[in-house]
């Protein structure tokens, strides 16, 4: 009964969803701050000159937060799912009535977690670097009679910070080349 599956659907997303946001929650309320992960280093003037990644620190930090949603989803999924015994009938007029039947569903998922980088301009020498992370998260849902598949993304901020350089002594800005070298007035 597709109105089985639906519901069924929409409680995996709920609960990979839930998963997700405690995984993350827990992984980045530990003290987690930008420089655990990232290295800024600057030359003799006091200027930045390399933007290093702790590799090991994003991997390991990846690795725990897959882990955990993984198991997260797999102790959400003992949950039962109660479905009104008219749904089984496929009678629209019957959807949603009469006594609620227990499901349970058997959750089967697998996590990927990458990390992404942004660097956005704030100001002449501002540069603002954010750090994501997209969690992927692909759910199979076995039921008595029937099976289905669930993917849920998300993404999550894990960090920013401002980098200031130097005022430069000269700015000009342009969305394209075409415009900065056009000096006929229009």
């Amino acid at each position: 009964n597709p109105v089985i599956i639906d519901t069924v659907e929409i409680k995996a997303r709920s609960l990979a969803t839930k998963a997700m946001n405690t995984a993350i929650g827990d992984a980045v309320g530990l003290n987690f701050t930008y420089d655990d992960i990232i290295k800024i280093n600057y030359d003799n003037y006091g200027n930045v000159s390399l933007i290093q990644a702790n590799s090991i620190s994003i991997n390991n930090f990846t690795q725990n937060l897959a882990i955990n949603t993984e198991k997260l989803i797999s102790e959400m999924g003992n949950n039962l799912v109660y479905v009104p015994l008219g749904t089984f009938t496929g009678i629209p007029i019957l959807v949603g009535r009469g006594p609620k039947i227990k499901l349970k569903m058997m959750p089967i998922g697998a996590v990927t977690c990458k990390f992404q980088s942004k660097f956005e301009s704030a100001g002449i020498n501002q540069t603002i670097h954010k750090i994501y992370v997209n969690i992927d998260t692909n759910i199979g849902i076995v039921l008595p009679l029937s099976s289905s598949k669930v993917n849920v993304v998300q993404q999550v901020l894990v960090c920013e910070t401002i980098i200031v350089g130097q005022v430069p002594e000269v700015y000009l800005y342009s969305d394209t080349l075409d415009t900065l070298l056009n000096f006929v007035p229009y």
